[in-house]
């Protein structure tokens, strides 16, 4: 498995196709509201998975401000989940993350689809506040985590 930032427009592009297939052609996002301007904001980073030469997963890291960012659009192939590649990409993305950090820590934040809160839970992200909203008419709730560069493996 191979894990990187993104650093093309190849490569985004790339990102695009795996979010397209996970959340519009699996879970019914609508695909105008897939790819959106943040994307490709100045300070917007992504990353991108491989197994064996065939693009697995990715996910985009927004940056709030100072010690604070946001893990988006977080999404691997059906064929690679339970195999490690979601955590080898959240992996990545807390790596980049701390590049914000003030006094060497960084609140990363994510708005959950409930499906997945278990495995972001295996992460160490907890609920924020427990309210859930309707987001492209599936159930998520915000969680948060505190990144220390000692915890980032």
């Amino acid at each position: 498995m191979n894990v990187w930032e993104v650093s093309t427009e190849e490569e985004l592009e790339r990102c695009f196709a795996i979010r397209r297939a996970v959340f519009v052609d699996e879970q019914n996002v609508a695909a105008d509201n897939e790819i959106d301007a943040l994307d490709r904001a100045a300070t917007t980073r992504h990353v991108l998975a491989e197994v064996d030469g065939r693009d697995a997963g990715t996910a985009r890291l927004l940056v709030d401000g100072p010690g604070h960012v946001h893990v988006g659009r977080m999404a691997v192939h059906a064929w690679t989940r339970g195999t490690g590649v979601g955590r080898a990409v959240m992996m990545k993305i807390h790596e980049m993350a701390l590049d914000y950090a003030v006094d060497g820590v960084t609140r990363s934040e994510l708005s959950a689809q409930e499906a997945a809160m278990g495995f972001y839970r295996s992460l160490g992200y907890e609920v924020k506040t427990g309210e859930r909203y309707l987001d492209e008419g599936i159930w998520h709730q915000d969680m948060i985590l505190d990144l220390r560069r000692a915890d980032v493996r």
